[in-house]
Formats: C-alpha cells, sequence, structure tokens
C-alpha cells in the first residue's frame, strides 16, 4: 500500500521536479542540468531530452533482439520459446521446456526462472506478471525509452552455462558508441559481484556504490576482441548506451541494451570518476534542456575535468584504447 501511494505520487510529480529529487536523494547535491559535468548528471539530463523510435525499439525486450540480428545476426540471440502480452499464456500447456526463463519486457527486475516445471509456481507467476503488466515503468525514473512501450512477456530458453561459475556476463559502457569500460559480473555463493576494467583487460580502481568489487582478478573473456566490436556497433547510433553480453560455449550471446543504467542515478567511487566517465561522454550539440535554462556548452573533453578528476585520469591508462 506504502509502495502504490509512493508510485502515485511520482506520477504527479513533474519530470524534472522528479528527476532532480531523486537526484538529490542519492547523490545528496543538485544536479547541474543546465551544464552537466558528472555522468549520473549527463544522463538525467539525456532523460529530460526524451527517446528516439529506435531507443524504445532497442529497450523493448520483445522487439531489441529484431535490431541485434540485423545489426550482428542471429546467432547472437539466446533462444525464445514465447513472446506474449497474456499473462494466461504463461502455462504448462503452453510452455513445454523443462527449464526456461520468464521476463517482463517493458522493465527491469521481473524475472522468473524455472529449473523443474513439476514444481514451478505457475500461478504466482501469472498473478506477479499480471500486476506489472498494469505499470508503466516510465513512472519510477522518468527514463523515456520505457514510457512508450507496450508491456509484455518473454519466455527464454534457460541457457547453460558452461562454468561452474555460472554465465559469464559482461555490461559494455558505451559513450558515443565507443566502449570505453567493461563490468564483469561475478555471482558467487553469498553475493553478486561487480569488477570495472579498461577495453584492454586493466582493473580500474572504482567500483559502483554499495556493490562490492571482486577480491582477485577476473579473466578476460576469451571472446574479448569480437565482443567490444559487437557493442560498438550495437551502441553506434547513441549518446550513451550500456550493452550486456554474455559469452558461452565459444560464442557471444545478447542480453540487453540500457540507456539508464540504475536509473541514471547510480554512483561511482571514488567520485572523481563521476566526473571522468562524465568526460567521455559528449552530449548532442545544440539541445537545451527542457527546463527552458541556458543550452548545455559543448566543452572539449580536457576542459570538462576537474582537478579531482585529472588525478583520476593520472592514475590510470587512457581510455582512449580502440583504434
Amino acid at each position: 500500500m506504502k509502495a502504490r501511494k509512493r508510485e502515485m505520487e511520482c506520477e504527479r510529480e513533474s519530470t524534472e521536479d522528479l528527476i532532480r529529487r531523486q537526484f538529490v536523494e542519492t547523490h545528496g547535491v543538485e544536479p547541474n542540468l543546465e551544464n552537466p559535468q558528472g555522468l549520473s548528471e549527463k544522463l538525467n539530463w539525456l532523460k529530460l531530452q526524451g527517446a528516439t523510435e529506435l531507443q524504445t525499439h532497442c529497450a523493448d525486450k520483445i522487439t531489441a533482439p529484431e535490431y541485434v540480428a540485423a545489426k550482428l545476426g542471429p546467432e547472437f540471440l539466446v533462444p525464445r520459446l514465447m513472446a506474449t502480452y497474456q499473462p494466461g499464456d504463461i502455462n504448462p500447456a503452453k510452455i513445454t521446456a523443462e527449464r526456461f526463463v520468464v521476463k517482463t519486457n517493458h522493465d527491469y527486475g521481473c524475472v522468473s526462472v524455472c529449473t523443474d516445471r513439476a514444481n514451478f509456481p505457475w500461478a504466482q507467476t501469472r498473478e506477479k506478471l499480471a500486476l506489472r503488466l498494469s505499470q508503466n515503468h516510465w513512472y519510477r525514473h522518468r527514463e523515456p525509452v520505457y514510457r512508450n512501450i507496450r508491456p509484455g512477456i518473454i519466455v527464454e530458453e534457460m541457457i547453460e552455462s558452461d562454468s561452474d561459475d555460472g554465465l559469464r556476463e559482461y555490461k559494455f559502457f558505451c559513450f558515443n558508441g565507443r566502449p570505453e569500460f567493461v563490468m564483469a559480473i561475478k555471482e558467487g555463493a553469498d553475493m553478486r559481484t561487480r569488477t570495472l576494467y579498461d577495453p584492454r583487460w586493466n582493473r580500474l580502481p572504482v567500483s559502483r556504490k554499495g556493490v562490492p568489487t571482486h577480491p582477485s582478478e577476473i579473466p578476460a573473456p576469451k571472446l574479448l576482441s569480437q565482443m567490444l566490436a559487437a557493442a560498438a556497433v550495437l551502441a553506434q547510433p547513441f549518446p550513451f548506451c550500456r550493452v550486456d553480453l554474455y559469452e558461452n560455449f565459444g560464442k557471444i550471446l545478447f542480453g540487453e541494451l540500457t540507456f539508464y543504467p540504475e536509473g541514471g542515478l547510480g554512483l561511482f567511487e571514488p567520485s572523481g570518476w563521476e566526473l571522468y566517465f562524465g568526460g567521455l561522454l559528449d552530449l548532442p550539440k545544440g539541445k537545451a534542456p527542457k527546463s527552458g535554462k541556458r543550452p548545455v556548452r559543448s566543452l572539449s573533453r580536457k576542459k570538462r575535468l576537474t582537478a579531482k578528476s585529472k588525478e583520476v585520469l593520472g592514475s590510470v591508462k587512457s581510455s582512449d584504447q580502440l583504434n
């Protein structure tokens, strides 16, 4: 009940008011949306600009595979068992696979994994899906790519891992079509770690706030160069895009495209990295914020870096490594 009340309050707020409030709640300071510098500021500036049809198409998990197949080929896709807009279709008569994964297409976090169909909670899953399909995820953080997605459901084959550690997932953060760093996801018995590497697989001394990094080095994926190339192709049309890929049995598999990770509110620590990563993102030129205030100036990368972010820059190898 409290959650729904909070949702209704969010629905009544203007987009800019909500973005500013959530930024303050997360960062502790007001965002500079007139001349954004840090990565989170820039992602929230982009949220105010709305989304293109292509971005919405790629954020929709039902239609995104069409884009991936056209750009890379169908061999990059996880086999799909079903796409539907009806929760009632999630039943044992229509899904005959023993192991599968059920996801919503219009938000994130709604995933049901079936490893044993005889004991799978079909009714509870349909109930959960019906609730999620009744919600417009755009209201949560005003991520414009979600505003016009028709809520639906996808069912995919369960991908069997070639490793005892589970599927190897890599998130490629792409700035103006260029992969600048990779977040390697490692599933442990009691925790999930996220560790950052540059494109040459040098570990970066930075973490996502509140998220542990892996205590030891994570080996580079065997197909790293191909994954970097694939991420660049998929991200090419967008100012910023995170491309999630898996490496499994000598193949690259597509996960999803994300335009505002963590709603655009995630923080990097130490804080100088926020500015450093922000300096890698060139916003569309001549596009004023919808607040009606002065337009964003297109500054050179050097001028965008503060003294603190320059210190960070000096502590790592240049991220300009994809020639």
